[in-house]
């Protein structure tokens, strides 16, 4: 795999499928998307040493997938803007954010490097302004479960 541009990265958000819910393939893009990133995936380690040990051991723990954190050009006529923020309009007691379809492609056709899908729900929607700059928007997505990678070169 060649090195290639995050010229065009597009980040799309769907509805998931079935229970427990699973990826669906989503199909509109965030728009007005700054910068993107995913904070990568770590593996969580379990502290098993005793009392005979000298050194510390551990064990292998879940793995977590992290997080996706984004910054765009806020813009209420966007609606997928919208969508995002509205995970975060619960306004009933019994209602919580849904788990979404998240598909990040980094690269445009003809230049198109690698794809991450997950699911994952909105954690964070946060909105700046100061003297002469445009509005954003930033945005955080906390991945719940795998993510599936693919080079798509």
């Amino acid at each position: 795999m060649a090195a290639f541009t995050s010229f065009g990265t597009t980040l799309k958000v769907g509805s998931t499928a079935g229970t427990p819910p699973a990826y669906s393939a989503p199909s509109t893009a965030v728009g007005e998307i700054l910068s993107l990133n995913l904070d990568g995936i770590k593996l969580n380690t379990i502290d098993v040493s005793n009392l005979g040990n000298q050194f510390r051991t551990y064990a292998a723990g879940l793995i977590d997938s992290g997080t996706v954190s984004l910054e765009v050009n806020l813009d209420p006529d966007d609606a997928q803007q919208a969508l995002v923020l509205g995970q975060l309009d619960v306004t009933a007691a019994t209602t919580r954010p849904a788990l979404k379809s998240w598909l990040i492609t980094f690269g445009t056709t003809g230049n198109v490097g690698a794809t991450f899908a997950f699911i994952g729900f909105v954690t964070d929607f946060s909105v700046k302004g100061a003297m002469d700059s445009a509005v954003t928007a930033s945005i955080s997505i906390k991945i719940s479960g795998s993510v599936t990678f693919t080079d798509v070169d």
